[in-house]
């Protein structure tokens, strides 16, 4: 990035959470010359029923005004961009508003944005206020998706934080550390898979599923209910010998955070079969691939049995995401350059 280091309000969409859960804004943080940081909500605000009610209306409320927080930062704080993580809450007359005052701004999410589930009514009136709508869906830049509303809609691949994904470095002091493990949420199609794999003998477990109804039980199937972060998500990624990664269905996915923070944790990646998939890492040589349940049993036995083989894809898949630098500061760079120069 060539231009001078920019001044950026960051507003994201949820209650306060660490700087280290905020992987676009760590990054951000070391691009911008100051960066502050709104949340829509207070610290342990609870969602009412009102709350619940509004959103599925499409219409969220906003409690803690968020709206006139970001007009008044605009004018006080003086960013020269505005940072917009989801932004379901944000008025398309707040939008213009910051337009006016000269205030570059971007919409940046990891999720399918045209899906109807993932949009409110605000989203998709202010859509076409944003200077850039980065997605990281690479369908929503279709003429009939996200710019049919109005969208300067940019794709980018998925990303990771070298200071949160990254190899630990002894393996042995983890207990989420297995053979083969699925860190991600509950989905039906997900959910066949790895039982396909359980009752031919294969040991799964899996960790931020939630709650588990006697219908998924199976002796080969250890449900985790717990969320892991920190080194805990990186040692289950990095030191498991086979680290599964499932695309969500619902969000028509083409890759996941998973596609980026797996090989960045130095794990073995076993996907499904995509073409974003086998551009962003070479099959068989930096990660490997399945189409179905009979070849993901397959390959999940051979590599199992062929560690070698496995170390090697993973050392790779590991080297390939800094040789083409798939990093969160990459990406928000060329978000920042884009927006500010064209």
């Amino acid at each position: 990035m060539t231009s001078p280091k920019p001044k950026i309000l960051f507003v994201y969409n949820s209650t306060p959470l660490p700087e280290a859960r905020l992987k676009a804004f760590h990054a951000l943080k070391e691009l911008a010359s100051d960066i502050k940081v709104l949340f829509p909500y207070k610290e342990g605000y609870q969602r009412t029923v009102l709350d619940k009610v509004f959103s599925r209306l499409k219409i969220p409320r906003d409690p803690h005004q968020l709206n006139k927080r970001i007009i008044l930062e605009c004018k006080t704080f003086k960013p020269d961009i505005i940072f917009i993580v989801r932004g379901l809450m944000v008025l398309p007359s707040t939008l213009k508003k910051v337009k006016s005052m000269g205030v570059k701004s971007i919409s940046w999410t990891n999720d399918d944005m045209f899906a109807k589930h993932n949009r409110s009514l605000w989203y998709t009136k202010g859509v076409k206020y944003y200077d850039l709508v980065a997605t990281q869906k690479s369908y929503n830049c279709n003429p009939d998706e996200l710019p049919s509303l109005g969208a300067n809609a940019f794709f980018q691949d998925k990303a990771f934080e070298p200071s949160v994904n990254y190899p630990v470095k002894d393996c042995s002091q983890f207990d989420c550390v297995h053979d083969v493990v699925f860190v991600g949420t509950q989905e039906a199609d997900r959910y066949d898979h790895i039982r396909y794999l359980a009752e031919n003998g294969i040991k799964v477990h899996v960790y931020g599923w939630g709650t588990v109804d006697a219908a998924h039980e199976h002796d080969n199937l250890i449900f985790h209910d717990k969320h892991l972060y920190g080194e805990d998500f990186s040692a289950a990624l990095g030191c498991s010998k086979i680290a599964l990664n499932f695309l969500r269905k619902m969000n028509r996915d083409l890759q996941t955070s998973r596609s980026i923070e797996i090989p960045a944790s130095k794990g073995f990646m076993l996907a499904e079969r995509t073409d974003e998939h086998l551009r962003l890492f070479k099959e068989g040589v930096e990660a490997e691939y399945f189409d179905s349940k009979e070849e993901l049993l397959e390959k999940v036995t051979y590599y199992l049995n062929h560690e070698s083989e496995r170390q090697q894809i993973a050392e790779a898949g590991f080297k390939r995401c800094y040789t083409s630098d798939y990093t969160f500061k990459n990406r928000m760079s060329e978000l920042i350059e884009k927006v500010l120069n064209g």
